[in-house]
């Protein structure tokens, strides 16, 4: 029964989320995950936490898995390209 056990509630939860909100199986997770050697697609670093799903907020698909801080990065620049950029060229005047 899932309610006695919580990691199977656990699990069922997160079966029912990935497919909900992202289309995925754990399954498709697992091989993303895989595929990206295990490791945030943006910073390289291996999270000791699971990987957040990006994903388009636009058109809703999926483009990896990241590290909460790179996943919130992008989410706070709200996925825009010259404010990342701008974002950039700010701290590199001070790198110099």
């Amino acid at each position: 029964q899932v309610a006695a056990d919580p990691a199977k509630a656990q699990e069922v939860g997160r079966r029912s989320h990935l497919k909900l909100r992202y289309g995925l199986t754990p399954e498709e997770y697992d091989a993303m995950l895989a595929e990206q050697g295990g490791v945030c697609a943006i910073c390289g670093v291996v999270s000791a936490k699971r990987l957040w799903v990006d994903h388009d907020h636009t058109t809703e698909r999926v483009r990896g898995l990241l590290c909460k801080d790179c996943n919130l990065l992008l989410g706070n620049a709200s996925d825009d390209e010259e404010r990342l950029l701008g974002a950039i060229a700010y701290l590199r005047r001070f790198l110099a």
